[in-house]
């Protein structure tokens, strides 16, 4: 088993004072209709394209202003616990509200987003324009599905993306949208002291091996793509544990506007889908939760994918039990069990609950040659690339978008511990 870091348990020890401390202050609330509970917690920002992100948010109600509001989450797994503020103009700009959020984490990831949102031509249609700076740091293993775990290293991306979304509420629990994006990242040696640096093992070119070689490493790359999505989503956080469905399919097309590295051209297309079902067994506070989730890059000719963009595998939202970021590959197909149970109950939507889960994917497909002896073992979906993971947790839940978890999962690599601000998937 290997040694829990010492940041995860301070997450961890913050985490459970927060908890004990909201459940031991909050009074005892007779029950309510769900739709009339107090609850200083909202829904921030829900984007659907070019990714699915929903931020938890504190506004009016917990800190007193409507234009200020404290934010938990920005970034994807592996960056600790996040969060930060977000100033907004809220319902001062009839059909528009503007947004600035500044966010960090306990990994020292930054992010900064500036923001305009409208609702035109009544109140079914969206426009979403954003602006974003993030620097991050994350695993790197290598390109493959057998990668090995003794070539860990790190690596820092520094992204600045503008993007656009236009979306329609087309019936009850189904939106559907088009989005265009334009990013431009550039990756570089990781600040991890007590990992190798990444070129000591990787190459940010074809030579000397094209099995070391990591498309898009060291360099800047300006990628444009646009899409569209479908969303319908059935979920109900109001009554204990979540019950319901939430599918999602999103398709795209990528091509590199430019780059500053030895090779720089890119272009693929992909598609993704993202089902979910959350199942009661018996009451409210027992429920089955079900995902399968794919995607699938096919580079455009000779092109290549850019080694942070590949589909991934490990860590607490895609196969729990190995390191995050752990496996890289073209394609991605997984698949998440988990059985939730409240074993106290505060309000409607406050509780602690605990949880058993089994999941388990693979990825595949290697662009970088049709014909290394290397790389053609990575090119295959087969059933001996499957890695799965198996676990527990605790969590507990403060609102219907707001949670504090702790999991523990176990796969053929030891032992892992992740700790969020979450429900979930």
């Amino acid at each position: 088993m290997r040694k829990i870091p010492l940041l995860g348990l301070r997450s961890l020890g913050f985490l459970l004072l927060c908890g004990f401390q909201s459940l031991a202050a909050t009074p005892q609330l007779p029950q309510q209709e769900p739709d009339k509970e107090v609850d200083p917690c909202l829904a921030s920002t829900c984007r659907s394209a070019p990714f699915r992100e929903n931020l938890s948010a504190i506004g009016k109600k917990g800190l007193g202003t409507k234009y200020l509001r404290g934010i938990f989450g920005g970034f994807a797994q592996g960056a600790g616990i996040a969060g930060g503020v977000q100033f907004t103009t809220a319902d001062a700009i009839p059909h528009m509200e503007l947004r600035a959020a500044a966010l960090t984490s306990t990994g020292l990831d930054r992010r900064l987003d500036l923001e305009s949102v409208f609702t035109f031509a009544g109140d079914r249609n969206h426009a979403d324009v954003w602006f974003s700076y993030m620097q991050r740091q994350n695993n790197f293993y290598g390109i493959g599905p057998r990668t090995s775990d003794t070539t860990q290293t790190s690596f820092a991306t520094d992204q600045r993306s503008y993007q656009g979304s236009l979306y329609r509420d087309i019936a009850q629990h189904f939106q559907g949208g088009v989005y265009a994006q334009v990013m431009n990242s550039h990756s570089g040696l990781g600040k991890n002291k007590k990992d190798p640096p990444i070129t000591d093992t990787f190459s940010a070119t074809p030579a000397p091996s094209i099995g070391q070689w990591t498309p898009g490493l060291l360099s800047t790359t300006q990628i444009a793509s646009y899409g569209g999505f479908l969303k319908f989503d059935t979920r109900d956080n109001s009554v204990d544990l979540t019950h319901g469905a939430d599918l999602y399919a999103r398709v795209a097309s990528n091509d590199g506007m430019k780059g500053h590295a030895a090779f720089a051209d890119y272009g693929w297309l992909e598609g993704e889908f993202d089902a979910r079902e959350y199942v009661r067994l018996g009451s409210s506070r027992t429920s089955l939760a079900l995902r399968s989730r794919g995607q699938f890059k096919k580079t455009k000719g000779g092109s290549q994918i850019p080694f942070y963009d590949l589909a991934y595998l490990g860590g607490r939202e895609f196969i729990r039990g190995y390191s995050s970021y752990r496996f890289r590959g073209n394609n991605l197909l997984m698949f998440a069990t988990e059985l939730r149970q409240t074993v106290f109950k505060k309000t409607d939507r406050r509780g602690v609950d605990v949880f058993g889960f089994a999941d388990s994917g693979q990825v595949w497909g290697d662009s970088r040659s049709t014909s290394d002896p290397v790389v053609l073992p990575n090119q295959h979906f087969s059933s001996s690339n499957w890695r799965s993971g198996v676990g527990g947790g605790v969590q507990y839940r403060h609102s219907r978008s707001l949670a504090g978890r702790i999991e523990m999962g176990h796969s053929n690599e030891g032992n892992r511990l992740y700790v969020s601000m979450s429900r979930g998937f």
